[in-house]
């Protein structure tokens, strides 16, 4: 079995702050920051451990994917892949996510933390477990759910384990 675990961003800077002028160069705000940070220690606290953490290439993504590394102390392995990147989910159609299945391809994995976009997060989702996009699967920003499926890309319909918020990610945490 392989377990993936997808997360969207933590909170971000809007376009027009703090000199911010393009989407993609969208920062976590402080606040957004700190709060991925308490998540991350909820899931450490769990003892969730992944055997690499994929993110989208934007800002935003990629220091959410950090923070939660430096947490888990797992800052080695993070790696950005482009399919994460907003607007690449069902770009080639609706045979679904043949891009990304093809660059976690080029990983060894059975445990792997993907970390992107709505709402292609929610399509991944539902592609994962229905074989179709049909099904809405609502991420607040910092939300995590656990995706059970038997290959990658799947050939049936995977088994939802888990989806959580980030306050219940940081009510975990044996430090509050």
């Amino acid at each position: 079995m392989i377990e993936l675990y997808l997360m969207r961003h933590g909170i971000a800077a809007d376009i027009g702050e703090a000199g911010v002028l393009k989407d993609a160069d969208r920062p976590l705000t402080p606040e957004g920051r700190a709060k991925m940070k308490q998540a991350a220690a909820g899931l450490r606290d769990l003892g969730l451990k992944f055997n690499v953490i994929l993110t989208s290439p934007l800002l935003r993504a990629r220091q959410t994917a950090e923070a939660v590394a430096e947490v888990l102390d797992l800052q080695h392995k993070v790696k950005i892949i482009e399919s994460l990147a907003p607007g690449k989910g069902f770009a080639d159609g609706e045979g679904g996510h043949a891009e990304i299945f093809l660059e976690l391809g080029a990983y060894q994995f059975d445990r792997a933390l993907l970390v992107g976009h709505m709402p292609d997060l929610s399509e991944l989702a539902s592609y994962l477990l229905t074989g179709n996009r049909n099904l809405n699967v609502e991420f607040k920003k910092g939300s995590l759910c656990a995706i059970e499926v038997s290959s990658l890309p799947p050939r049936g319909p995977g088994l939802l384990r888990w989806l959580l918020t980030p306050k219940q990610m940081r009510a975990l945490s044996k430090g509050k």
